[in-house]
């Protein structure tokens, strides 16, 4: 099967999109399949053209096996709406013209949301090659938008945005989802439940090995070697509550001896910064810019616990971020913030402690049931979440689940 999968991200971009979509790829390629990725010039997170690649141009590049198809891109960070919104619509724009012009024969196109104007593209890509377009979808919109308090409920931009999800779900052959819980958001807008398949986020084994060697966190940041380290590492944007750790580490007292170290970038970052300083914790919480991807297993080998933390909003209870599969691949025990299918998962596979979003007090309380566990007690959640995440998220046996229902998509239709 040779397939187009329209991405909005690709590496050297290093976010948890880029990374599915090269990983997925890379391992469709070795079980047989030809893949040509289209996506735009590499420059998340910061709006900037990475050195070696130029916005106007189009590049032809083999990544892994993996047909790279970069198109002209206008680059935009995450702040400027106008900027912003031209930079959303002008690559899928590019997706479809330098995509009809110079992909060979295809059998299948792929189109993977966010960002949802990506669908647009391989929607009218596939009507142009007359091949089956195939949705996946790792967020959902409008209603995340919604949920982090971007627009209001009714709001014309989210009327239009509504439009388009409908209409990709009705032009989609098939729709690939990423939690168990979006599966009904689909089928209530008219989805049959033989055209989806769930494809969970994953991990690379080879990558995520249990046995990377430390980054010293502990010595750059002076951490005592005894105290607990409790690591947030990725994006930090409107939906991710990350300003709870600090007003936690407010909330400790003397006795309780763990740090803080935040690793990331995004939107929501300088108001982070912001908030340390007025709650006066910076010797607890430390605040580290973001990693090559080849960089994050030796970032959670250093830590104690890892955060994953979602805004309380119902939508994020359908979400399974791709943080808790890395740190379950590490044997890093998981102070989890989120409600639903990734609470049942983390707590139903011994892998760490939920706390209710957005409640401070309630995440100190855990923080300190992690310190009385002990190094052996995390070390036996550690090898549970280790065991539960080979067994079921494994991204190579995902590549195989979804090349089987990509290909006979593709047999349906020809």
């Amino acid at each position: 099967m040779r397939l187009a999968y329209l991405s909005h991200y690709f590496p050297p971009e290093s976010n948890a999109p880029a990374a599915r979509v090269h990983e997925l790829s890379r391992a469709l390629v070795r079980a047989g399949h030809e893949v040509h990725v289209v996506t735009g010039q590499p420059n998340h997170p910061h709006g900037k053209i990475y050195p070696g690649y130029r916005a106007a141009e189009y590049r032809r590049e083999r990544v892994d096996g993996i047909e790279v198809h970069r198109v002209p891109t206008l680059p935009a960070a995450s702040r400027g709406v106008l900027r912003r919104g031209l930079g959303y619509m002008s690559l899928p724009t590019s997706q479809i013209a330098l995509g009809a012009a110079r992909l060979p024969a295809v059998d299948l196109v792929l189109a993977t949301s966010p960002q949802i104007l990506t669908g647009v593209a391989g929607l009218a890509l596939a009507r142009l090659r007359r091949v089956p377009f195939v949705l996946e979808v790792r967020d959902l919109w409008p209603d995340g938008i919604v949920a982090v308090g971007a627009l209001k409920p009714g709001h014309p931009i989210v009327r239009a945005l509504e439009v388009v999800e409908s209409t990709l779900y009705r032009g989609a052959a098939g729709v690939v989802s990423v939690t168990d819980s979006f599966v009904d958001h689909f089928v209530a807008r008219g989805v049959a439940r033989e055209r989806i398949a769930v494809v969970k986020n994953g991990i690379d084994t080879a990558l995520f090995a249990a046995d990377a060697d430390p980054a010293p966190l502990r010595a750059q940041l002076g951490i005592p070697e005894g105290a607990l380290l409790l690591l947030y590492c990725g994006t930090i944007g409107m939906a991710q509550d990350v300003g709870l750790l600090a007003r936690a580490a407010a909330l400790a007292g003397p006795d309780d001896d763990f740090h803080v170290v935040v690793v990331g970038h995004g939107v929501g970052l300088p108001a982070l910064v912001d908030e340390i300083a007025a709650l006066g914790v910076g010797r607890r919480v430390h605040v580290l810019p973001s990693v090559p991807r080849r960089d994050v297993p030796g970032i959670i080998a250093a830590a104690d616990v890892s955060a994953v933390i979602l805004r309380d909003e119902p939508t994020f209870a359908r979400y399974l971020p791709s943080k808790i599969f890395e740190a379950m691949a590490m044997r890093q025990p998981i102070l989890l913030g989120v409600r639903g299918e990734a609470q049942r998962l983390v707590e139903g596979s011994g892998a760490g402690l939920a706390f209710a979003p957005g409640d401070p007090a309630d995440a100190l309380a855990k923080l300190r049931a992690f310190a009385a566990l002990g190094r052996d007690g995390r070390a036996r959640m550690g090898e549970a979440a280790r065991a539960h995440v080979l067994a079921h998220h494994d991204r190579d046996r995902q590549a195989e689940d979804l090349g089987r229902f990509l290909a006979r998509i593709a047999r349906s239709r020809s």
